[in-house]
């Protein structure tokens, strides 16, 4: 794509302090904020949309950058959106929750919230909640309207390199003793079904007009390293993404799509139109559609996301 093409997007954090935050990345990052449950790495979601910290670009929000540069960036993408990646710090029990699907969420005007995560930390015993155990809904009804959800829902236990599908309609929470990288669709509405007595409001109707007891989770497991390899991770319609290690210098190929890397272990340096990158552990590069060739040094392993 020569002079056309688009440099690599080094995108600034936007941060969320949460009432169950832990303290990985902040001690990761040396933030100065305690209490910082979310960072968002990637996001074009109105109220949330990241800057790029430098470059080109430095300044501008993305969701502008994507008006301004659609094809460069978007390739033949038109949605307006971005796949989402975040990272969750928890030290306690997220709330169980529930997002909506496409109809659903189009009929308020956003989108699709399906979701999935990459576990990177996660202390003894961490677990997350993906699924219910009955398909009774009058069951699951009366149980959370009495705070009694606990015995219905499925807890999986996980460790660093284990992947969670997450689609909409699912009642999940990410547990506690973890740092977990959430790669996802669109959207931004959030129920809460459950939330261990803390006081904080529900959202029940919302959240049974939109919950799919049926759904079950599989967790999978990639603590193996497969250097040169790259391991499919998640397959999602509106979403995808894969693993690849890194023992000494991998190369991607153009493919005329944007793609997300985020170093989940070690770190690298990325070359890519005649420009030198570092990622280091939990960082993020946003690579354009018209970005050319990709080559990757350093022993690592990173997450590529992508649209479907």
């Amino acid at each position: 794509m020569g002079e056309t093409g688009m440099k690599p997007l080094r995108l600034e954090p936007v941060y969320k302090e949460t009432i169950w935050a832990g303290e990985r990345l902040g001690r990761i990052r040396g933030l100065l904020t305690p209490g910082i449950g979310i960072a968002r790495e990637v996001c074009a979601y109105r109220g949330s949309e990241n800057r790029v910290a430098d470059g080109d670009f430095a300044g501008q929000s993305i969701a502008d950058l994507i008006r301004g540069e659609g094809i460069r960036l978007m390739g033949a993408d038109r949605s307006g959106q971005l796949v989402r990646v975040a990272y969750i710090d928890a030290r306690e029990d997220l709330s169980v929750q529930v997002h909506p699907g496409e109809a659903q969420a189009g009929a308020v005007g956003d989108y699709e919230k399906s979701e999935a995560w990459y576990i990177l930390e996660a202390g003894e015993g961490a677990s997350i909640i993906a699924g219910v155990n009955t398909d009774d809904r009058e069951t699951l009804r009366a149980a959370a309207e009495h705070d009694g959800l606990e015995p219905y829902l499925v807890r999986h236990p996980v460790q660093a390199g284990d992947v969670a599908l997450i689609p909409a309609g699912m009642v999940h929470a990410c547990g506690k003793d973890m740092l977990a990288l959430e790669v996802g669709s669109f959207g931004g509405i959030t129920y809460r079904l459950y939330d261990y007595g803390r006081g904080r409001c529900l959202d029940l109707e919302e959240s049974f007009r939109t919950l799919n007891p049926s759904l079950r989770c599989e967790i999978r497991h990639f603590q193996e390293k497969k250097a040169g390899k790259i391991q499919s991770a998640i397959r999602h319609s509106l979403f995808s993404a894969d693993i690849i290690d890194i023992e000494d210098e991998f190369t991607i190929e153009p493919r005329g799509q944007y793609y997300i890397l985020t170093c989940v272990e070690g770190d690298c340096r990325i070359y890519a139109m005649r420009q030198e990158y570092l990622l280091s552990y939990t960082e993020t590069l946003l690579i354009p559609a018209s970005c050319g060739r990709v080559v990757i040094k350093g022993k690592s392993r990173l997450f590529q996301s992508r649209r479907s």
